[in-house]
């Protein structure tokens, strides 16, 4: 237990305990909604820092190292380069590297976007760029903590951190405790490491001092830690007016000048909190992208469908592929830029009757009841075309609606039920209607969302594999959120989408999906309406709950009419299987929180990364170092290193004690086998110093193996852990 009370130990306790408060004020400003990056640079930066300590570099040297990998980071934590795990499974080789190939340009536009928009003087609304260089701050500030530290330079590794957490609590109003705490643990840390430092010093010079200096020398640090953190707390009530006015004006004009930089370059970040919308049967608002939606659990309606009923969970049944509905509602045809206008219906138009189901369709009857206050546009899935309410009907591109003030109501739909057998041999000789109406994009849709829908479906040959490239693309690529800013004032609302937002919900996947589907000629509109909803087995119908509000994407196939597709990363795809297949199963319910386990997983590599690479530097300096010795330096260099781990270890001695000297106080110290090492080490020092006849090769090596990394570990938690 003594060894827990090790000043080196407690001051890495302190470290982390820091770190830990930094992460914690940092997390609680949320200057970006549901996005958590700065915890990996600040943890990571830890890591990194620690390690260079053991790496015999220059201080420039592991400054760049560091700084090359916290840039890594950053990007990895704006532009999502690295795989999830769902991708991972989901996914094979080749389609995991395309994916990794285009979500690496795109980061780079949108670097290319940032700096364009800071040259001509114009505001940089994607919060991407605040979160790269938070980051990036963090990473270099715990990095510089920990190399320092190591140093036994405390005060100077924590200078970056004071600042960078004093200007957090101050800009983000958190309560001066923080800071305090702060305050508190960094002179228990700086006092700490004096202490270690002397100790050490005394060690090796191997001056006699009581044990009980510590108790002392820690009694008198934390009598003067209370002095300071008092003085810190009373600090800011003791400050008068005046003397506030006084510091304010010294600072006016510093602020003045960052204020409107600020401004430019993080606008989009820390947006004002929005309201809650009221709860009714309201699908998405597509006239204004970016609307909030609708996130209660309160019952919209029922449904009852001629379909199978799910298996219930209890029944522990083989999972059986269903198909899958959304309730549809709202069809829009024309992109604004910031929005869509709907597909509009003629009064009391005859729905056309068909005779049979068209290829790739079936008949699936419906019965709703609506709960909740709604419009006249009533629900059906994908194609109507008959029910007991009114229907209307567009020949011209082939669109169906339900209207009315009916609570309760029966419809009948061609659902979906193609193959992607079908759909990819589908032909492409669209009717004039729909390319004219369906291919439309306003003029000032900015380029760098053409280029992407280019890069994204290059190599796809048909509509289908077009369709499937974007949807999986973005699925992969964006964040789901459903607390993202709306976009600026005259912004494209698909470029914020795609280039700026820190995330997105449905309507946002829909716009992206639908426009890049134009912009490779491919027909394309969005719906809204409600996802499937949970299946109530005792009243045999699906519940469908307020947060079910949804958006989604219908693409037009000449055979088959309009198909659905599922861009939004919280749901589940429309699955065309093969005919050899049996039919997808369709996922129910609204639209929750993407799953955070790969996330995880990219960190966890991240991490392994920085380990892997400083070890490659450790075995290039090894070998640059080894290579070209004689077998005399290598034993030489070999007895250094061990005498340096040794030293580590706690097992120090004065620089006029002999190797032999040195073994013989030493080795009672150590278990058999590191004695054994140690020795044969000693024996070919020795000889390689004074002996004529120069240990061989074979020799020094065999030395070096006997140190084995299990007896280095089991010395290390003996002498630094317990």
């Amino acid at each position: 237990m003594s060894r827990l009370l090790r000043p080196a130990f407690l001051s890495f306790i302190f470290l982390g305990a820091i770190a830990g408060l930094f992460t914690y004020s940092l997390t609680e400003a949320e200057w970006v909604s549901h996005n958590n990056a700065h915890i990996a640079g600040v943890w990571l930066g830890l890591l990194c820092g620690l390690t260079l300590t053991a790496v015999r570099w220059r201080g420039w040297q592991a400054g760049a190292y560091s700084l090359a990998l916290s840039i890594i980071t950053a990007g990895e934590a704006v532009g999502r380069v690295l795989p999830s795990i769902t991708n991972l499974q989901s996914q094979t080789g080749p389609e995991i590297v395309w994916l990794m190939h285009v979500q690496l340009l795109t980061l780079f536009d949108r670097g290319r976007g940032w700096l364009t928009a800071y040259l001509r003087g114009e505001g940089i609304n994607d919060t991407g760029l605040f979160v790269f260089l938070l980051v990036v701050s963090a990473w270099q500030a715990s990095a510089w903590l920990a190399w320092c530290l190591r140093r036994r330079q405390a005060l100077a590794g924590l200078l970056p951190y004071g600042f960078l957490l004093a200007l957090n609590v101050h800009l983000s109003g958190q309560a001066f405790g923080v800071f305090w705490s702060f305050v508190v643990g960094a002179v228990l840390l700086v006092a700490l490491t004096a202490y270690w430092q002397h100790h050490a010093d005394w060690d090796a010079r191997h001056l006699d001092y009581p044990l009980e200096l510590g108790y002392d020398w820690g009694g008198s640090a934390l009598g003067v830690t209370l002095v300071i953190g008092l003085l810190a707390g009373i600090a800011p009530l003791a400050g008068t007016p005046k003397g506030w006015r006084t510091l304010s004006d010294l600072f006016r004009v510093a602020r003045l000048r960052t204020a409107d930089t600020a401004e430019q370059l993080f606008s989009g970040v820390n947006p004002p909190a929005l309201g809650e919308p009221l709860v009714t049967a309201r699908t998405p608002n597509l006239a204004s992208i970016g609307t909030p939606i609708d996130r209660g659990d309160e019952t919209i309606m029922w449904v009852i469908v001629s379909d199978p009923a799910p298996p219930p969970p209890q029944a522990h049944a083989p999972e059986a592929r269903l198909p899958k509905h959304y309730w549809r509602s709202g069809l829009f045809a024309t992109y604004t830029g910031t929005g869509w206008e709907p597909v509009e219906f003629p009064p009391l138009r005859a729905v056309p009757e068909f005779p049979a189901p068209l290829p790739g369709r079936y008949a699936l009857r419906q019965h709703y009841e609506i709960i909740a206050p709604h419009s006249e546009t009533l629900f059906a899935v994908n194609w109507p075309t008959a029910s007991n309410v009114e229907l209307r009907y567009v020949a011209a591109d082939e669109s169906a609606a339900v209207f009315g003030s009916a609570t309760a109501y029966d419809v009948t739909s061609w659902a979906t039920q193609l193959t992607a057998g079908q759909l990819q041999s589908a032909a492409i000789e669209y009717p004039v209607e729909i390319r004219e109406k369906y291919l439309q994009l306003p003029a000032e849709l900015p380029q760098r969302v053409r280029a992407l829908a280019a890069r994204v479906t290059a190599g796809a040959s048909t509509p289908y594999a077009k369709a499937l490239r974007l949807q999986t693309y973005l699925r992969a690529t964006y964040p789901y959120s459903l607390d993202v800013p709306p976009p600026p004032v005259g912004h494209d609302a698909v470029d914020y989408f795609l280039f700026e937002a820190p995330g997105g919900f449905c309507a946002y996947y829909a716009s992206a999906m639908a426009v890049m589907l134009r912009v490779v000629g491919v027909p394309a509109r969005v719906v809204t309406g409600y996802a499937t909803g949970d299946y109530d087995y005792p009243r045999g119908a699906w519940r469908v709950p307020a947060s079910a509000a949804h958006a989604w994407v219908e693409v037009y196939f000449p055979e088959y009419s309009w198909v659905e597709f599922e861009p939004t990363a919280a749901q589940a795809e429309f699955v065309y299987e093969s005919e050899s297949q049996p039919v997808a199963a369709g996922a129910s319910g609204g639209e929750p929180v993407q799953p955070a386990g790969g996330k995880i997983l990219v960190w966890v590599m991240l991490a392994l990364g920085v380990s892997v690479l400083v070890g490659i530097a450790l075995a290039a300096r090894w070998a640059s170092r080894t290579g070209s010795r004689t077998p005399r330096e290598r034993a030489q260099v070999l007895y250094r290193r061990v005498r340096r781990g040794l030293a580590f270890m706690g097992l120090v001695a004065s620089p006029s004690v002999t190797p032999s000297e040195f073994l013989a106080a030493v080795a009672p110290q150590l278990n058999q086998k590191l004695q054994t090492a140690l020795e044969a080490v000693t024996q070919v020092y020795v000889r390689a110093l004074f002996s004529p006849r120069a240990p061989t090769a074979a020799e020094t090596q065999a030395a070096q193996r006997l140190w084995a990394w299990r007896a280095w570990l089991k010395l290390f938690f003996q002498r630094r852990l317990w």
